[in-house]
Parts: structure tokens; sequence; C-alpha cells
């Protein structure tokens, strides 16, 4: 006769193997029930998560730039903190600091701006006129030189007619545009609001997660988060310093080549170059245009064309490895595409975040694929050698 412990414990041992497989032998007994495998749970939860993110991809867009924001706020943060200071009370200074580093900045550099915007202007009414001068004359200045080149442009009629369809299109959405307009106000009051909470409560929120995870699965989720993490943090700080020195180097490089408005130039490449690809080629055209104006000659055009394509080459040597690490984690093709996908779904916003959470999906099933063949190697491996994985510190 066995006793009693070990007839428990033998008794025990298929319940515990049923509740690790995820199946019991009340399950089995009925043919019409079964336990679903986890792929299949998986695809379904990503199905059902993407469907949200379609039908609220408002809603989503503004935690995601709170989140991008509360991000590149981090830092300021965590230098408070190491001050001996409470997280609320860090992130309530970082808050305070920013904003009085904004009002100083629009001390001295508003006027300055003020005057470019003031000359720009004034100049408006008559931009349509300059414009087409400008044209005209860098038409014939190439027609001169390259006479075949002649058909290729069109004429000042053509132009017009172009320009007339674009506006009538335009008034047609102007119901469109002003819905964007007070979306785009409310979300100027909410991303810093959520940012706030974001900062003062993710601690919370990551510990919140934890303690209602299953035992076996905290140390697996808490790689991905540090990889999480790691890399919208080593991104989005890298991308800001990145486009405050390509601004930076804009307006000087405008302002030795004499081009109008630097100040102004630079400020809109600095804010378009956090959009890949598209953002410094709207950049250069929107500067080639100022200077096609002011110089009505086809020589500034080359200047500013190869500066900004100089400027670019620097961007991807020497700025973009020395700032962001010299790596993206994605295949050139995969990068495009997903930059194409974000446009098509979320426009410009959409563009600038693809690449981020692209990267993210890829490293996170790199990591889940990297934990399961480990479980099931070491599940295979018998005797057990006893060696545990080692935990992942962030």
């Amino acid at each position: 006769m066995q006793p009693i412990e070990e007839t428990r414990a033998s008794r025990s041992l298929p319940m515990i193997e049923d509740d690790l497989t995820g199946t019991s032998a009340e399950s089995n007994r009925r043919g019409w029930f079964f336990a679903p495998p986890p792929s299949f749970m998986w695809a379904l939860g990503s199905i059902l998560v993407a469907v949200l993110v379609y039908v609220l991809h408002d809603l989503v867009l503004i935690l995601l730039l709170a989140t991008t924001l509360a991000y590149l706020i981090n830092p300021l943060v965590k230098i408070a903190e190491s001050a001996l200071i409470k997280r609320e009370v860090a992130v309530g200074v970082a808050y305070v600091g920013i904003g009085l580093s904004l009002i100083a900045l629009t001390y001295f550099l508003f006027p300055l701006l003020r005057g470019e915007l003031d000359a720009l202007s004034s100049n408006a009414p008559s931009f349509n006129a300059r414009f087409d001068e400008a044209i005209d004359a860098v038409q014939n200045e190439i027609v001169a030189h390259y006479p075949a080149a002649s058909r290729w442009f069109a004429t000042r009629e053509d132009r017009y007619e172009k320009l007339n369809e674009f506006l009538d299109e335009q008034i047609t959405n102007i119901p469109a545009l002003s819905s964007r307009l007070a979306s785009t106000v409310l979300a100027g009051v909410l991303i810093p609001l959520f940012s706030y909470f974001f900062l003062r409560d993710s601690r919370k929120i990551v510990q919140f997660v934890l303690d209602h995870l299953a035992a076996k699965h905290i140390e697996t989720s808490v790689a991905v988060w540090c990889e999480i993490n790691r890399i919208v943090g080593r991104y989005l700080h890298g991308l800001a310093i990145d486009s405050v020195l390509v601004g930076i180097l804009a307006g000087v490089g405008l302002w030795i080549l004499g081009v109008n408005y630097p100040l102004l130039l630079g400020v809109m490449t600095a804010l378009l170059n956090v959009v890949p690809y598209l953002g410094p080629i709207l950049g250069a055209a929107a500067t080639m245009v100022v200077a096609m104006i002011q110089f009505k000659s086809l020589s500034p055009l080359v200047k500013v064309l190869a500066f900004y394509l100089s400027l670019k080459l620097v961007n991807f040597v020497i700025i973009q490895p020395k700032i962001m690490g010299g790596e993206q984690n994605l295949h050139p093709i995969l990068f495009i595409a997903s930059v194409i996908a974000g446009g098509h779904i979320m426009g410009v916003i959409g563009m600038i975040i693809a690449v981020p959470v692209v990267t993210i999906l890829q490293e996170s099933v790199r990591l889940l694929l990297e934990r399961r063949r480990y479980f099931v190697h070491r599940a295979a491996s018998a005797p057990a050698t006893g060696v545990k994985i080692q935990p992942y510190v962030c």
C-alpha cells in the first residue's frame, strides 16, 4: 500500500500537467470542446487590437503623441529625481522648466521671427506675380542654354488654370479643414495633459500590469518592456537632437548664401526633418521657391539644391551615426514599407511614428521567439541541469 502523500502527489500530477498545457481531462472527454492553441489566441488578439486602432485612430494618435512628449521630457525628470526629488514633484519641476525655457526662447527669438514673418506677409499680395516672373525668368534662362527644353515647360495660362483648380478643391474642403482645426486645438490641450499623467504614473502603470500577469510571463514581459523603452527612447531623443542640429545648420547655411528668411526656413527645415524621406524634400523645395523669387536666376537654385544635398549627406554620414547609433534595426525595404503604410493610415504623423512602431513589433516578436525556444529547449533537456535563465535587467 502506497503512502497517502505519494498517492495524492501522483494523482495531482495529471492535474498540474493539464494546467500547464491548457487542457483538462474533462475537456478531453467532451468531443465538442477544445482549448484553442496559443498562436490562434495571439492572432485573434492582434486582429482585435488592429481593428480598435483603426476605429479609434484619433484617440490612438493623441495617446502616441502624448507618449512621445513624455519620452522627450523623461530625461529631465530623471535629472530631478537624481537630486532626491519625488517623481510627482520632479514632473512638475520639468514642466515648469520647459515652460520658462519656451518663454525665454520666445522672448529672444520671436522678434527675429516676427521681422521675417512681417516681411513675408508684406510680400504676400504680390506673391503670385513675383512667382510667375521668377518662373518665367528661370525658364528663359534654361531655354537660352538648352533650346530643346522649351517643350517641357507650361505656359503662364496653363499654370493659372492648374492653380485655380487647386484653389477650388481647397475651398470645397473648408468644412473638413475647420473640423480638423478644432480637433487639432483639442489635441493641443490633451497631449500635454496626458503626457503629464504618463510621466507621473508610469511606474504605477507598469507595476499594475506586472502584478496581474502570471509568474511565468513576468520575466519575458519585463524583457519586452525594457527593449521597447530602449528603442523608443533612443529613437525619439536622437530624432529631436538631429532635427535641432539640422535646423541650425540650415539656417546658418542659408544666411551665408544670402537667402531671405534664413531663421524661418531653418525652423521649417528642423520641423520637416522628423518626416522620413518626404520632410527634407519639402524643406528643400520651399527654400528653392524663396530663392527663385528672390534671385530670379538658375544659379542660386543650383547652390541651394547642392547645399541641401550636402546637408542631407552630412546628416546621414556624420550626425545620425553619432546621435542615433547609426542603426534603425530595420531592413531598408521594411523601413520604406512602414513609412508608406504609416502615411496611408495616419498621414504625416503616421510616417513619423511608423519606424519606431515597426521596430518595436520586430524586436518584441524576436524576444518572444527567443524565450519560447529557450523554454522548449529546457523542457526537452533531461535531466534538468538546474541552471536558470539570467534575469533581464533594464
